[in-house]
C-alpha cells in the first residue's frame, strides 16, 4: 500500500558514499540537511544529518557538531538526550549561548518553566538582547505573565531595535500565539499574517494557520491550503479534521490514510507524533479513551499549552477527574492564562 509519495531530495543535501573527511564540509551538509528537514517536515533527512555528523562524534566533538546533534535529537522529540547533550556541553564550555538558547527550549516544552527561564538569562551573555527578550517571553506567557508578554513583545517590534530575519519571524509568530491564548483571534491572525510573508512555506506557521482557521470554523480553508501537503503528517491531521466537519468528499480517504500513518508509527515504534495521533483518536475517531491514553503518554514529554488544551479535552469528553484535577495543580502552580481554560477545569479539586 503506497502511504505517501515523497519529493525527489535536492542532490546537494545528499550525502555521498563516504562521510566528507573536512569536519567543516560535514558540519556544513549536516546543518543544511536539518535546515531542510525542518522547511520541509521531512524526517528523513535528519537521518542524514546524523549520518553525516557521525565521524565527528566518535570523540571529544566540537561544540557545533554537539550543537547540531542536539538539535537532530529535539527535532525528534528525544529532549531527555537533547538536554543531556547540551548540558554536557555547557559544563565544559558555560558561554555557549545558543545551548542555553537550545536548553530553554526545551526544558519550556517539557514545563520546566522555572529553569527554562534560568537558561534564558545565562544565554544573555552572548546572545543579542532581543534574542534573550523573546526566550523569556516565550516563557512568560505560559507562567502567568502573558499579557505583560504580549506587550513587551509589540513594543519591541515598533522600537528601532525591532528584530530582523528569522528574530522577526520568531517575534510575529509568538505574538500570534500569545493572542490566541488570549482569545483574541483576529489579531492573532494579523500577526501569522506578518509571519506567513516571512516564510510563506514554512510548516509550522501553515499548521498554526490551519489551527486558527479550524477554531474560526472555517475548515474549508484547511483544505484548500492543505490539499497539497498530504504526504505530510501534520498536514493530513488537519485535512481530516476538516474534511469530517465539512463533509467532504475525501474526509474518508483522508481518516484512512491518517489511520495508516498512525500503524506504521506503531510499528516501528516510533513516537514522534503522540500530540497528533491522540487529537486525530480524539477529534477524527471520536474515541476520548484512547485519545486520553496517548495524550498522558504525551504529557509526559511535551507540557506545551497546545498538550494542556488536548489533554483537558480528552480527559473532559473521557469524563476523567483524576486527570482533570493533576491538569489544574498545573494550571495553579505556574498561573497558566489561557482563553480555551479561562474557567477551572471541570471535576478538578477546588
Amino acid at each position: 500500500m503506497v502511504l505517501a509519495r515523497l519529493p525527489q531530495a535536492p542532490s546537494a543535501l545528499v550525502a555521498p558514499p563516504s562521510a566528507p573527511v573536512d569536519p567543516a564540509a560535514a558540519l556544513a551538509l549536516a546543518r543544511s540537511q536539518i535546515d531542510y528537514a525542518g522547511s520541509q517536515d521531512d524526517p528523513r533527512f535528519l537521518g542524514y544529518a546524523q549520518a553525516t555528523l557521525a565521524p565527528l562524534l566518535q570523540s571529544s566533538p566540537s561544540s557545533e557538531a554537539s550543537l547540531l546533534m542536539a538539535r537532530i535529537e529535539q527535532q525528534r522529540h528525544q529532549f531527555a538526550r537533547a538536554r543531556h547533550r547540551l548540558i554536557r556541553l555547557l559544563e565544559q564550555s558555560p558561554n555557549q549561548g545558543q545551548a542555553w538558547l537550545m536548553l530553554a527550549n526545551i526544558d519550556r516544552v517539557q514545563g520546566r518553566l522555572d529553569e527554562a527561564q534560568q537558561a534564558c538569562r545565562k544565554a544573555a551573555t552572548t546572545l543579542p538582547p532581543t534574542t534573550v527578550l523573546l526566550c523569556q517571553a516565550s516563557v512568560q506567557a505560559i507562567s502567568g505573565q502573558r499579557d505583560q508578554a504580549y506587550n513587551t513583545l509589540q513594543a519591541l517590534a515598533s522600537s528601532p531595535a525591532a528584530p530582523q530575519g528569522e528574530s522577526a519571524r520568531w517575534l510575529a509568530t509568538l505574538s500570534a500565539e500569545i493572542a490566541m491564548q488570549q482569545g483574541n483571534l483576529d489579531r492573532a491572525s494579523q500577526h501569522l499574517q506578518h509571519a506567513l510573508q516571512q516564510a510563506p512555506q514554512a510548516p509550522y506557521l501553515r499548521y498554526l494557520q490551519s489551527d486558527l482557521w479550524l477554531a474560526l470554523g472555517q475548515p474549508d480553508a484547511v483544505i484548500s491550503d492543505l490539499a497539497a501537503w498530504q504526504d505530510r503528517d501534520g498536514a493530513l491531521l488537519r485535512l481530516a479534521i476538516a474534511g469530517q466537519r465539512l463533509g467532504h468528499p475525501q474526509a474518508k480517504t483522508w481518516r484512512q490514510d491518517y489511520r495508516a500513518r498512525m500503524a506504521m508509527d506503531q510499528n516501528t515504534g516510533r513516537q514522534r507524533h503522540l500530540r497528533e495521533h491522540a487529537r486525530f483518536m480524539l477529534e477524527v475517531e471520536n474515541d476520548p479513551q484512547t485519545a486520553l491514553t496517548l495524550a498522558r503518554e504525551n504529557w509526559q514529554q511535551q507540557r506545551e499549552l497546545a498538550d494542556l488544551r488536548l489533554l483537558h479535552a480528552a480527559a473532559s469528553a473521557a469524563g476523567d477527574q483524576s486527570a482533570l484535577a493533576k491538569l489544574q495543580t498545573f494550571l495553579d502552580r505556574y498561573n497558566v492564562a489561557d482563553a480555551q481554560l479561562s474557567q477551572p477545569v471541570r471535576g478538578a479539586a477546588q
